[in-house]
């Protein structure tokens, strides 16, 4: 068997989907299965995986009906053999030791039960990393289930790459990607995850994963029309875990100001270009705003907001938000 099974959702991705399964079958440690997950897709992401598992017996390719990245993940997670398992998504690559990390990591801390690294965000595939591999391992953050708002502040709780998970955990307490919601279904399994674990947490201080920015699906290019029950659900999921944790008054400033830029989103997510609907934008976003939710996340919150914003959200009037977005551009010139 396998030490590693590193699952690959795979969909729409032709022209770049090489550089993602190249990055992995080129790794300095060999001892994993790689599973691409054809996810219906309508290009010939479905024949590159099948020409890749012809070249190399390390690969498997699962061919099924398009459902979302979460059931790829969960179809993945079921028909994978490894002790544990890695997800990458297929428009990003990773390092070529990023799993001779981890698992080295994971030898020498082995009283911890999650080993996450962070990421890079890069434009394209251009950048490689020298040709000579350091020896020494990196340097580590050690962290506690109670430190969650910190990590979620460093992006790092929220996705399922960059981690190592023990797929006997993830048997045992059947935990699965929820594939009823659109995004934030991958936090929420983390959450899960660490609950059913010791919830000591080892962050390896470096940059292993590369995360190609232009998802077609990011919350600035696409238009959510549930972006708002999403968001309550997460943050009630993340509240929840938060006080059986123990999270104390900073990392609940934290959650406050984090969930405050959430809304933040939601309002500009009402304006996005493709929401077509016959709704009156304006009184959507003061219905919002003058929610009692919205008003006691505005006052929970210690983090910078612009006076004029401030005053704009305190009023719920988001013809008030537009002005000061106009005055502000012109201040700063931005278009």
């Amino acid at each position: 068997m396998p030490n590693i099974s590193v699952v690959v959702p795979v969909y729409k991705v032709e022209n770049t989907l090489h550089y993602c399964v190249d990055s992995i079958l080129s790794q300095t440690y060999n001892d994993f299965e790689l599973i691409l997950v054809d996810d219906g897709s309508p290009d010939n992401s479905g024949k590159i995986c099948d020409d890749y598992a012809q070249k190399d017996s390390r690969v498997a390719v699962i061919h099924k009906e398009n459902g979302g990245v979460s059931s790829a993940r969960n179809v993945g997670i079921n028909n994978s053999r490894g002790k544990y398992i890695c997800f990458v998504d297929s428009d990003d690559y990773i390092d070529k030791n990023f799993l001779e990390i981890l698992v080295d990591i994971k030898s020498k801390y082995n009283e911890a039960d999650n080993f996450w690294c962070y990421f890079r965000t890069v434009d394209d595939y251009s950048f490689k990393r020298s040709e000579e591999i350091n020896e020494a391992l990196p340097n580590v953050e050690t962290y506690g289930a109670a430190d969650i708002m910190t990590l979620h502040n460093l992006w790092l709780d929220a996705g399922p790459v960059c981690k190592l998970y023990d797929r006997e955990v993830i048997n045992k307490n059947k935990i699965k990607f929820d594939e009823n919601l659109s995004f934030g279904e991958d936090l929420i399994f983390n959450y899960q995850y660490l609950d059913n674990t010791n919830k000591s947490i080892i962050v390896i201080n470096d940059k292993l994963y590369n995360y190609v920015q232009g998802d077609l699906s990011s919350l600035s290019k696409k238009y959510y029309p549930d972006l708002l029950s999403i968001y309550n659900r997460i943050y009630n999921v993340i509240k929840y875990y938060m006080k059986k944790w123990n999270c104390d008054e900073e990392q609940l400033k934290i959650f406050y100001n984090c969930y405050f830029y959430s809304y933040e989103t939601i309002l500009r997510n009402t304006f996005h270009k493709d929401n077509n609907s016959e709704t009156n934008k304006i009184k959507l976003n003061n219905s919002i705003m003058k929610s009692a939710e919205f008003k006691s996340i505005l006052k929970k919150t210690n983090c910078f907001i612009h006076p004029l914003y401030r005053l704009a959200y305190k009023i719920g009037n988001y013809r008030l938000v537009l002005l000061v977005d106009k005055l502000v551009n012109l201040k700063y010139g931005h278009k």
